[in-house]
């Protein structure tokens, strides 16, 4: 299998070709590619696949061999490598995903990088919660008012493609240390918290710099802590914009890199970023 390997804020995919549906079991064919030991190493798996509905279909799979219904920075990077491949002929153009049809605009084409603007759909109601972490990092339970103790957080649940908890870390005195510290300690058992059954969410952990900027670490459903995490920006962004008091327009920084949410009429969200071609290869056996 000739691949392709793009990393968008520092969030890596292997992406290949499968317009003619000849590859084997995706999930299985994602989780060994991904493996960073013995496969490639990645964050997830995604597939060009032909579509009916849209120009080209995105398949794309999470690092453990789940599947996903979308990603923000595999989108960007996905779309980069349709068009570099001439699978699409044009700038603008749709995506299918398990997400629904997704609006593309490539903003510059060079030879190594691509910024690509997503047009992400539209962030549904984000409802407010009180999750209470024990020392062992499982939620206790939800309250109905915010507790400053240590490990108490403010936190918003929405769906922007897939599952998210937004939780705001006022207090990360060193900024983005302490927000990695905090999803590394408490992602895992958030993600699979029987609040959050059957499906498990990505969890954001995010300080508001000022009105324009953010910063946010994310533990990723099926992957773990990244670097970057396209849809966790969209979603941190949202619930800053809309229970924060921030702009329509945020600078979401993370670990990786960065990205610009906007947000238009009727509540729709865009993604702006980089995408990066950093090698190709051939999976052998």
């Amino acid at each position: 299998m000739d691949f392709y390997k793009y990393q968008g804020a520092g969030n890596d995919f292997v992406i290949t070709d499968n317009m003619d549906l000849t590859l084997g079991e995706k999930s299985k064919i994602a989780a060994e590619v991904c493996d960073r030991r013995f496969g490639v190493g990645a964050d997830g798996f995604i597939a060009a696949e032909p579509s009916e509905t849209s120009d080209v279909k995105m398949a794309f799979y999470n690092a453990d061999g789940s599947e996903a219904g979308m990603c923000g920075n595999g989108i960007r990077c996905f779309s980069k490598f349709v068009f570099d491949m001439g699978i699409v002929d044009k700038s603008e153009f749709t995506v299918e995903t398990g997400d629904g049809e997704k609006h593309i605009n490539i903003i510059n084409s060079s030879e190594l990088v691509t910024e690509v603007k997503v047009d992400m759909g539209f962030y549904n109601e984000i409802t407010q919660i009180m999750c209470s972490i024990d020392d062992g990092g499982v939620i206790a339970g939800y309250q109905t008012e915010k507790n400053a103790e240590n490990d108490s957080f403010e936190a918003f649940v929405t769906h922007l493609g897939v599952p998210h908890a937004v939780v705001f870390a006022d207090n990360a005195g060193d900024g983005m240390n302490t927000l990695n510290t905090l999803a590394e300690k408490f992602g895992h058992d958030i993600e699979y918290s029987e609040k959050f059954a059957p499906a498990r969410t990505n969890v954001n952990f995010v300080k508001i710099i000022d009105k324009e900027h953010i910063l946010c670490s994310t533990w990723e459903r099926g992957a773990g802590k990244t670097l970057a995490c396209g849809t966790g920006a969209c979603s941190s962004a949202a619930a800053a914009y809309l229970n924060r008091g921030c702009g329509d327009a945020i600078n979401v920084k993370m670990p990786g890199g960065e990205v610009t949410v906007s947000f238009g009429k009727d509540c729709t969200v865009f993604m702006q970023g980089t995408a990066v071609l950093t090698f190709k290869g051939s999976v052998l056996g």
